[in-house]
């Protein structure tokens, strides 16, 4: 019979020995601090609900304070168009007679403030609030407890923020709703909930459909360079004694850039409208008068053009035309491009009469 093995006797240096109780106590505080860090955000989330319902107890014992001072400012059971409170202020529109418009009012802390600067605005027009005024009597503390309850008691809500109640008629809902404001610490955003003032229950709204989109002006002009009369007498309906600083005609639009860089644009709809003030050097500010161009020639341009730069016929409809002076102020010129060629583009040039002076061809 052999003799049972042994393993083999290592010595243990002295301070290997000493390192053996720290070691053993970092290993159980690696094991403990899972525990401590999930108990510590179980402490945490315990803390912030238990706030929650102070922050929730003491906006109702605010709302108490507030009701006893509209009752003792305005007498009995006054008729409201809305109300809004938080646990540090409460306002109010007070409906004091059917005629006369809600009277504002802040209570904060223990007393009554001045509300310059400050308005509260209903939710529906000012005739359909009133219609639908509720009585201070009706603004009681059970039914927000009831929410309060029924809201904390869905995972991940016992620790919300509720930053203010306001009550009044709903035309979105019809009736008059609770909004409550509420702040989640969960995700960090804020929401409004409704709830039906008597009860607390929860009221849902169904979203509005979408407005329908607008519709396109409809089109009056096929080819802008034969209205440039129209435009220049919707423009002087505008601005009657600018001189003009450049004109710029396209089949689809009309700019105008007065002497003063006041800039205006005219569209197919024939409708005119402001544009940016021009900042650019090519300007000549001394401007010019209307009357300067014959403007019953413009739309013959465009094909003079092509014949005096023995063209190809479809470039009649890609025609720029561009009036203006240089920016020295020399004589006043109608130039005409053609934008359908993109190297080398062809332009023709008349004086303000419609009379050829030179082409690039």
């Amino acid at each position: 019979m052999r003799a049972a093995r042994t393993l083999p006797h290592v010595p243990a240096s002295p301070q290997l020995l000493a390192l053996l109780p720290l070691a053993a106590t970092l290993i159980g505080f690696a094991v403990a601090v899972p525990r401590v860090a999930t108990a510590q955000a179980t402490d945490v989330a315990a803390i912030q609900a238990r706030e929650a319902r102070n922050a929730d107890a003491r906006t109702l014992a605010a709302l108490e304070r507030f009701r006893q001072a509209l009752s003792a400012r305005f007498g009995g059971d006054p008729m409201l168009t809305m109300i809004e409170f938080s646990e540090s202020e409460a306002t109010a529109l007070v409906l004091k007679s059917p005629t006369s418009p809600p009277e504002f009012v802040i209570w904060r802390g223990d007393r009554w403030i001045g509300t310059e600067n400050r308005k509260l605005e209903p939710w529906a027009k000012a005739d359909v609030a009133a219609a639908n005024a509720f009585p201070l009597s009706s603004v009681r503390a059970p039914p927000f407890r009831a929410w309060q309850d029924a809201w904390r008691r869905i995972p991940g809500q016992a620790t919300d923020f509720v930053m203010k109640y306001a009550m009044g008629y709903d035309p979105a809902a019809g009736r008059v709703v609770v909004r409550a404001t509420v702040g989640s610490m969960t995700t960090g955003r804020i929401a409004e909930q409704r709830f039906d003032p008597p009860s607390g229950a929860p009221v849902t709204v169904a979203a509005a459909a979408p407005p329908p989109a607008p519709k396109a002006a409809p089109r009056r002009s096929a080819d802008l360079r034969r209205d440039v009369g129209i435009a220049i007498t919707a423009l002087r309906r505008e601005v009657p004694a600018t001189p003009m600083g450049a004109v710029r005609v396209t089949a689809r639009e009309i700019a105008f850039t007065l002497a003063d860089r006041s800039t205006w644009r005219f569209d197919a709809t024939h409708t005119l409208t402001p544009g940016p003030r021009y900042d650019g050097i090519f300007l000549c500010e001394q401007g010019w008068a209307d009357a300067d161009v014959d403007w019953g020639t413009i739309e013959v341009l465009p094909r003079n053009g092509v014949l005096a730069a023995g063209l190809g016929d479809d470039a009649e409809q890609h025609a720029r035309i561009v009036i203006d002076r240089p920016r020295d102020c020399g004589g006043l010129v109608i130039e005409v491009f053609y934008d359908n060629y993109r190297a080398q583009q062809p332009w023709v040039r008349f004086d303000p009469r419609g009379r050829l002076l030179r082409s690039s061809q």
